[in-house]
Order: structure tokens, then C-alpha cells, then sequence
């Protein structure tokens, strides 16, 4: 049986590094990122312990340099968000987000579809999960995905339950803070439990509510509390600027630049702008 075992080191404009075997394997290779703080990172790659009968995937590699840059595939048919992923990736974006609203409305089958459409680009299943945890984990990597979000605002055990599913190498879990209201203390704690990101979310309907605030407003205290990485929801090419020049490792677009008259124009100079402007992640202090 064909094996694959990696192990990659991730400097400061790195977010994450994945590098698998390009021979024939039985089994998936699914990466997930462990995080030794505070200088470096290291990620580490198997196969499954048991073959599963996953859509055609294979090991492969792939590199993601800070910023890197998620686009939200927020549509109600897969066939849409499949489309608009093309736009995405000839505009440079770096990770495919099955979003909440796909999901909700056509299940994890769409994880599946997106990977087959794009075997050499890593995807994320954002379930928003609040109960059963391992659960989400478990159907990501049934389905070839490679990352998942949990809510930091789900219960401990929920968010134990993915991160605890997720050490056998399975599935990335990304913790999205949507909601909370001390942001700092649960990036903290969930970042001990061993998660593989904090994702800053202020909501769509936050937004609406007060269009005053963006998800950039905790990035300083998180960045300064927590080794390992830190994405930032966005709505707009300004606020995604501010994110990476304060540091931040990854940040997400979705509408309304995907839902504009030219996305392909919009999100080019999206991911222009982002990469221009991004500077490496100040040093912790007091850490």
C-alpha cells in the first residue's frame, strides 16, 4: 500500500504549506495544520487509516502563501458556485469556500462537486457548525474537502468534538467567531484546544445594522493573543487592505463583488490590491 507522510515548516508570510506524495495512494492524503507558537508551524500529512471511497481524489500539493485570499461561494445551486469558482481562480483567488447557503441548500454533495471540478485547489466547507462537531469533520473528508468551519460560539464540546476528529489528519478546522462577544478570550481558548485557525466574522446582518464596524476591529488583540493563523471576513477591497496590513493571514470576498456587473474585474483587482498591501504579522508581545 502506497503511503504518504510529510512535514513542512511555515515561515512568516506563510499560512500554510501541504505537500503530499504525486504516486498513486489508495487513500486520500487530508492535511490538517498544527500550529506550534509562537515562531513556526508545522503541518503534518498521512492517509487515511482506512481507504474511503472518496471522488477521485489523490494526493497531491499544494502551496498557499499569506495573504491568502478565500473567495465565499454563497449560491443556491452548485453549478453557480462551480462557475463562479473559475472567476474566482483566474482572478487569482487561493481557496474555495462552499458557502453556508450552498450547503444548506444542496448538502455536503457540493464539497464533493467542487473538488472534482477543482482537483488542484484546496476547498472549505463553512457549515457554521453549532452541534456535532466531528460529525462535519467526518462528511468533509468523506466528500474530499480539506477544511471546515465550527462557531466559536457552539459549545465547548462542539468545538472539542471537530478539533479532537480532526487530529487524525482528516480535515482542518477553522473557528469562526461570528457573534461572540469576547473575541480575544475565545480565540484564546480555542486556540489552545488545538484549532487550526480563528476566523474574524463580524455578520452580514451586523453589518446591515451598523455599517460602521467591519471584522477588522478585533485584529490587533486577537493576532496579539494567538499563535496561529487569523482570517478575516470581509466586504470590500478597503477593509480586506487594512486586514493585511495589520497582518492577518488570510482574508474571505464574497457578495457583493461576486454578485457585481464584472466579477472577474472586481475580484482581480481585489486580489491586486490584497497582495500589494500585505505586510508580515507583528511579533507577539507579552505572549
Amino acid at each position: 500500500m502506497a503511503t504518504a507522510m510529510c512535514q513542512s515548516v511555515v515561515d512568516e508570510k506563510s499560512v500554510f504549506k501541504v505537500e503530499g506524495s504525486t504516486g498513486p495512494a489508495p487513500a486520500a492524503v487530508l492535511c490538517r495544520l498544527i500550529r506550534n507558537p509562537p515562531a513556526q508551524s508545522s503541518l503534518f500529512c498521512s492517509p487515511l487509516p482506512t481507504p474511503r471511497p472518496l471522488p477521485t481524489i489523490a494526493p497531491r500539493m499544494f502551496t498557499l502563501q499569506a495573504p491568502t485570499i478565500q473567495i465565499a461561494l454563497d449560491f443556491a445551486t452548485t453549478d453557480e458556485a462551480i462557475a463562479m469558482a473559475r472567476v474566482g481562480l483566474d482572478a487569482g483567488v487561493d481557496l474555495l469556500e462552499i458557502g453556508t447557503p450552498l450547503i444548506v441548500a444542496q448538502g455536503v454533495a457540493a464539497i464533493g462537486a467542487m473538488v472534482r471540478a477543482y482537483p488542484d485547489h484546496p476547498v472549505l466547507a463553512d457549515y457554521k457548525t453549532m452541534d456535532s462537531g466531528g460529525k462535519n469533520v467526518e462528511r468533509t473528508a468523506e466528500q474530499g474537502g480539506h477544511f471546515m468551519t465550527v462557531c466559536a460560539n457552539a459549545p465547548d464540546e462542539t468545538v472539542k468534538s471537530a478539533i479532537d476528529t480532526a487530529r487524525h489528519g482528516e480535515v482542518g478546522v477553522v473557528v469562526d467567531t461570528i457573534g461572540v462577544k469576547d473575541q480575544v478570550a475565545r480565540a484564546r481558548q480555542c486556540a489552545d484546544w488545538g484549532a487550526d485557525m480563528i476566523y474574524l466574522h463580524y455578520g452580514a446582518d451586523q453589518r446591515r445594522a451598523d455599517g460602521g464596524q467591519d471584522s477588522t476591529q478585533w485584529l490587533d488583540d486577537v493576532l496579539a493573543a494567538i499563535a496561529i493563523p487569523v482570517g478575516v471576513g470581509c466586504f470590500d477591497v478597503e477593509d480586506a487592505v487594512r486586514a493585511v496590513r495589520g497582518g492577518a493571514d488570510l482574508v474571505c470576498i464574497g457578495h457583493p463583488v461576486i454578485s457585481g456587473e464584472d466579477p472577474l474585474g472586481l475580484l482581480t483587482t481585489f486580489v491586486r490590491e490584497v497582495k500589494a498591501n500585505h505586510r508580515p504579522r507583528p511579533p507577539r508581545t507579552g505572549a
